[in-house]
């Protein structure tokens, strides 16, 4: 109540700041260009669910990293599957439900056209972004590989043919200091070129060793992005060449509780352990100090001709990750348990698409997708000090490649002057292989206390799979125009092909391959502009028939990932844009989602030892309410001076973490808010800020997991100050 009374109060503020403002001519929201169907198009004239953010929009909101995102759009959730690593998303409830690094997230995310197949790449910096595009809802017909729930999509700024150069500095509440940077313009008549550098380091963590008395959490990290863009008239290449470093601490993790209590004299003594220890979420006893180590570089080609008739555009993706994190399992006077996960991606693209030009009674897209990928993962689990696991000592290593093939068609027929047809069709073809598996590596497994009769994988639980998927896809769409209004409906198939477990398992059983995911989506939806182009109306409800959901638990004996038969997801989305006065705009969006299992024979283990059911329970990360608000308000303070104030808040409903409903992994709702203060010259050369995120210091856990033995909390930062000055030079 205290944090709804808060942002009342600045809602208020900020409302009668913009009502003393001096009058002036009333504006019209701005249109929005979005690629969302692979060529340019207003937003409004988009018959699907998207959010579009331009760069400015981003940097306004203190966007630094794709985590972000999730306070600015309805019905899109975010967390970290590694403490301060290796992001989830989850659109409309449908989520990757595991930790596992060879896991595929259904939300597939782009950075300039380019499919980032695993989520241990989402954790790169958001710098010199032109915009970000969020499609809810299946789009296997024009994206990649398995975007059973949406896409992401990252466009970053192109070289021009013009000077200007930006230079952004930040400095902040926990020794935070940041940079970022470009310089672009031409180099010779034909060849323009941009080069754009990030840089952050934090000195303080927001994290103690009450052992030690030392702060945990720093952090360290930049990105880089050359480009050089040749423009030959009809024919345009773009060579895009990037790479990042993280050498930050990961986070530690807050032990909340005993999986299944009173289990060992041990497991019982820890529990009263740590309900004397700090109740501070970012307090504890820790073993040691987890880290990150990533290194990543990339090369993007992508070259387009015009042919008059349609043009023909080739997008080809190299990327390549090197990736490291420790993690310290708890946060009790003793140690818990100490992790090590350690990889190597490659991953190879190609797309070749040949889209029709102009506007015609059909508009045509035709392509062929192309992508290989191979990750080796080097982990070890040190479970030697676990109150229950106390004889586990695994290594799980594996090579996994993935290879997938598409042809796709997308279509829109003029029906008549105001009804449109949309068609979609995709046919993919997949093979996995997936070698190598689980070892126990130390200690007389079949002593464990809390299954005195599991061979826990001695000598091995090794396997040699080889998993092949050809699955068509597609949607059908209609949408219906009138003045300044389009009515639309669809019906999509979304795929998610199957895999297997990548993370250490206790039974031979666990690495046998879980079924692939399908969604079949219904929505209908209306977007509309009124009172001038000063406000702007959109909604939509969706309806998903879920079958065979790929989610992760302790199931019986095996820590796996197992299939849900049967799932159900509908909602509401409402979002709206107003410019009630000229200077003042309000951005608001609701997402109301409702979710349920309604058909599993699969039991897990509640707080109290018993096996139970999971028919009734809710998905996990899909809160039933999200409420995004983004006020500002911008105004001359005099000739040469402007002024903006921005208020942007989150509410995001109750959350299971996971499927098994238990009431440890619920984080109950909370409020976040960022406000943001600037004074610029009025050409917006020069820039400073004022800038708050979390201003209330709300605590909250934003995954919280159970390995069987610990639930364990990952919390999320606590609030940050600081102030950014920013140049331009044109």
């Amino acid at each position: 109540m205290r944090n709804q009374t808060l942002l009342a109060r600045g809602i208020m503020i900020v409302a009668a700041m913009g009502i003393a403002g001096p009058g002036h001519a009333q504006e019209e929201l701005t249109e929005i260009v979005v690629t969302a169907q692979k060529r340019a198009q207003n937003l409004q004239e988009v018959p699907v669910a998207v959010n579009a953010f331009t760069g400015a929009q981003l940097s306004e909101a203190g966007v630094v990293q794709p985590l972000d995102l999730a306070e600015m759009t309805p019905n899109l959730t975010a967390k970290n599957g590694v403490g301060n690593t290796a992001p989830i998303f989850a659109l409309r409830g449908i989520s990757l439900n595991d930790f596992a690094t060879n896991g595929t997230q259904p939300v597939g995310v782009y950075l300039d056209e380019v499919y980032l197949a695993n989520n241990s790449q989402l954790s790169f910096q958001t710098m010199d972004m032109e915009r970000v595009e969020v499609l809810k809802g299946p789009q296997g017909t024009l994206y990649g590989r398995n975007t059973t729930a949406g896409a992401v999509s990252f466009i970053t700024n192109k070289p021009t043919n013009q000077f200007d150069s930006r230079l952004s500095l930040t400095a902040g509440e926990w020794d935070l200091f940041s940079a970022e940077g470009y310089v672009n313009g031409p180099l010779t008549e034909n060849l323009s070129g941009r080069f754009s550098l990030s840089a952050e380091r934090q000195l303080k963590g927001f994290f103690e060793d009450d052992a030690t008395g030392r702060n945990w959490g720093q952090s360290r990290r930049a990105s880089w992005r050359g480009q050089l863009l040749w423009n030959l008239g009809d024919t345009h290449i773009l060579a895009n060449l990037h790479g990042g470093i993280d050498k930050s601490d990961n986070w530690y993790y807050k032990w909340i509780g005993e999986a299944v209590p009173g289990q060992t004299t041990v497991s019982t003594q820890d529990a009263a352990l740590a309900a004397v220890a700090n109740p501070n979420i970012y307090h504890g006893n820790h073993a040691f100090s987890p880290s990150i180590d990533n290194l990543s570089n990339g090369l993007t080609l992508s070259a387009d001709h015009d042919y008059g008739l349609a043009t023909l555009k080739a997008i080809t993706g190299i990327e390549d990750l090197e990736y490291a994190r420790t993690e310290d399992y708890g946060s009790i006077p003793v140690p818990n348990g100490w992790n090590d996960y350690a990889g190597h991606l490659l991953q190879y693209s190609e797309e070749l698409r040949l889209t029709s030009n102009g506007d015609h009674a059909w508009n045509w897209i035709v392509g062929a997708f192309v992508g290989h990928d191979r990750l080796r993962e080097n982990d070890l689990y040190n479970e030697l000090q676990n109150p229950l696991y106390y004889t586990y000592v695994f290594g799980e290593n594996y090579v996994q490649t993935t290879t997938s093939a598409a042809l796709f068609t997308h279509n829109e027929v003029r029906l008549t002057d105001a009804l449109r047809l949309t068609l979609g069709l995709r046919y993919s073809d997949e093979q996995k292989r997936y070698r190598g598996g689980t070892t126990a590596l130390g200690g007389d497994h079949s002593s464990n206390v809390f299954f005195p009769n599991d061979t826990v994988c001695v000598p091995n639980c090794l396997v040699d799979s080889v998993l092949k998927y050809r699955e068509p896809t597609g949607n059908i769409g209609l949408d219906y125009r009138f003045d300044n209004v389009m009515l639309y409906s669809s019906a999509s198939r979304g795929y998610k092909s199957g895999g297997v477990t990548g993370f250490y398992v206790t039974d031979s059983g666990a690495k046998q391959p879980y079924k692939p995911e399908f969604i079949n989506a219904y929505e209908v939806g209306f977007k509309s502009s009124w009172a001038g182009n000063t406000l702007r109306l959109n909604g939509a409800l969706f309806y998903y028939d879920y079958k065979d959901l790929q989610a992760f638990g302790v199931i019986g004996n095996e820590f796996r990932i197992f299939n849900i038969a049967k799932s159900r997801v509908d909602g509401v989305e409402l979002e709206s844009s107003w410019l009630p006065f000229t200077g003042f705009k309000w951005d608001l969006g609701l997402g109301l989602l409702h979710t349920k299992v309604l058909e599993s024979d699969i039991q897990t283990i509640d707080p109290s030892g018993n096996f139970v059911g999971i028919v009734g329970n809710r998905l996990g990360n899909a809160p039933n309410l999200e409420l995004d608000s983004g006020m500002s308000y911008h105004w001359p303070v005099s000739d040469k001076l402007m002024a903006s104030v921005v208020v942007d808040a989150n509410w995001r409903g109750g959350t299971f973490y996971y499927v098994q409903g238990d009431p440890r992994q619920f984080q109950p709702a909370y409020v976040l808010v960022d406000p943001r203060l600037t004074l610029s010259d009025a050409a917006d050369v020069w820039k400073i800020s004022l800038w708050a995120k979390n201003v209330t210091n709300k605590k909250y856990y934003r995954e919280i997991f159970n390995d069987g033995a610990s639930v364990i909390g990952f919390p999320a930062a606590p609030r940050q100050i600081g102030a950014s000055f920013s140049y331009h030079w044109q």
